[in-house]
């Protein structure tokens, strides 16, 4: 399996790159700043901005599925970022010819706020509000794109150990999620490795936190 990780450089990425190795893939990390990818067998590090179509083409070539794990700030949280990446990363994912991705995006984004509850709701009602929009405009598109997506949508993030089983659900059987989804970064990438491999999940929105599973 070879995957590009895209937002190689955040936590999440960190992770998810830190997993997919472990798990023996082949790693293409697409960064603005190469230099801060640390070096590491089986991966692979291309240089490029999320607006330049072509980049994004060259590093999709020969790969089997996409990881994105990208975000704003909390001091620019309501910036565009979204709205235009996901169909700059559809352009070029079908040039490639590459149809798997999976994205991370939040819990209360779009459909998923109905699997919310107080007090979390509140703030996706509030000074989360205009990154949460942003999201949706992104992630919209996916849904006529042709590819199979997943979007992946925790709780507030956190550092910490990864939980053996954690709680995940598809956002469309209404299923109301812990009033504080604390969720570990470790278990996001774990989720979304597991989902890239589980075609039950193509065109689904998985809510999830750090809580046990317990069904």
């Amino acid at each position: 399996m070879k995957v590009l990780v895209i937002g190689a450089t955040g936590r999440t990425g960190q992770e998810l790159v830190k997993q997919s190795l472990e798990k023996g893939y082949e790693v293409r990390a697409y960064v603005r700043r190469p230099e801060a990818v640390p070096p590491q067998k089986n991966l692979e590090v291309f240089a490029g901005n999320l607006d330049d179509i072509e980049s994004l083409t060259t590093a999709l070539k020969d790969v089997d599925a996409v990881l994105m794990a990208l975000g704003n700030s909390m001091s620019n949280r309501n910036d565009k970022l979204f709205e235009w990446v996901i169909p700059n990363l559809i352009t070029a994912m079908k040039a490639a010819n590459v149809k798997r991705i999976v994205s991370l995006s939040a819990l209360g984004v779009g459909n998923t706020f109905h699997n919310t509850r107080y007090p979390y709701r509140l703030g996706a009602r509030t000074f989360l509000k205009g990154n949460f929009e942003d999201h949706l405009a992104g992630e919209i598109k996916f849904k006529d794109s042709g590819l199979d997506w997943t979007t992946v949508h925790p709780g507030p993030l956190f550092n910490g150990e990864k939980m053996a089983n954690p709680l995940v659900r598809d956002a469309a059987t209404g299923y109301k999620m812990p009033r504080v989804p604390r969720t570990n970064r470790a278990d996001v990438a774990q989720v979304m490795l597991k989902a890239l491999l589980d075609p039950s999940t193509y065109g689904k929105e998985l809510v999830m936190a750090s809580t046990p599973d317990k069904n």
